[in-house]
């Protein structure tokens, strides 16, 4: 069993997607660029900060309810000495909306005076919402609306064109779908962009992404999963055994195949021949981890 993973997901709608972004950041004032507080800086596209160069931009730290609250006051502090405008929130509870809206204005607080100077009054503020996939950029718009304005959808995907929305009389919004960028540097972005959802899971190997989890896990909640599943750490080799699986590259992969067989064996999961579906307990870890059933957990030092 292979734990080299490398992904990489670009569909074709993705370079139409930008290309609408190009053509339509003329038009507004602010960009709302929004990542995942689970991993702030993988969920971060470097291509908007290309394309929104010269337009002030607030960073929204979505999913914050399912984040270490602990790091996400460290990155929101060290965006702030960096310069930027950043805020923690959980869209689907409203919470930390009128802090936003703040921010907005003042962000926009020089094009405000410079229309005050010309005589333009009532103008609204033009924002752009953009970010990576199922980030929850249209769960954030509907909430910020308070109406439902959008599609939503807990995967990628789901926005496939741009949409103005009027939010109040002050402020108008420009969703556009989530993208990507065609090639991560770092192959640890892939996979915590995968864990969060922003990857389809057709491309995805469970089995692999969860061993990279687990061992995530271990660093830095230890304890996470035995009290999330009430199982304990055993040997590997009575693990491995009862997974009547075959391992081929090493200890480790034999310890974390293990704890896949406990989880499995701990929620009843079993093959057709009685044997712990180890596939499917790597299936259930990664969407515990998704929905926050693990606990607040941020990926990223």
């Amino acid at each position: 069993m292979s734990e080299k993973i490398n992904i990489h997901w670009y569909p074709g709608h993705m370079t139409k997607a930008r290309r609408m972004m190009e053509e339509n950041i003329k038009l507004v004032d602010l960009v709302i660029e929004l990542a995942d507080a689970r991993i702030p800086e993988s969920s971060r596209n470097p291509d908007i900060g290309a394309l929104c160069a010269g337009k002030a931009r607030v960073l929204v730290l979505n999913k914050a309810d399912l984040a270490d609250p602990v790091c996400i006051r460290r990155y929101v502090e060290a965006a702030g000495k960096d310069g930027v405008r950043a805020i923690a929130m959980d869209a689907r509870s409203r919470r930390g909306m009128e802090e936003l809206r703040a921010y907005v204005r003042e962000a926009c607080a020089a094009k405000l005076a410079r229309d005050k100077r010309r005589g333009i009054v009532g103008r609204p503020l033009r924002a752009m919402v953009a970010g990576i996939p199922n980030v929850g950029k249209s769960t954030f718009i509907n909430s910020f609306a308070g109406k439902a304005c959008t599609k939503t959808g807990n995967k990628p995907g789901v926005t496939k064109g741009k949409q103005w929305i009027r939010m109040a009389k002050d402020i108008e919004l420009l969703d556009t779908p989530g993208i990507l960028w065609p090639k991560f540097e770092d192959p640890q972005t892939g996979i915590r962009l995968a864990l969060a959802g922003a990857i389809n899971e057709d491309i995805l190997e469970p089995v692999e992404l969860s061993f990279w989890l687990l061992r995530c896990l271990e660093q830095s909640y230890p304890g996470a999963v035995a009290q999330r599943y009430g199982i304990g750490a055993g040997t590997a080799a009575e693990q491995s055994a009862a997974a009547n699986e075959t391992v081929t590259d090493g200890g480790d992969s034999a310890r974390l195949l293990g704890i896949l067989t406990q989880i499995a064996q701990a929620r009843g999961l079993v093959k057709a021949q009685g044997a712990p579906d180890t596939g499917r307990a790597a299936t259930v870890l990664l969407d515990d981890f998704k929905n926050g059933r693990l606990g607040k957990i941020t990926l990223e030092p």
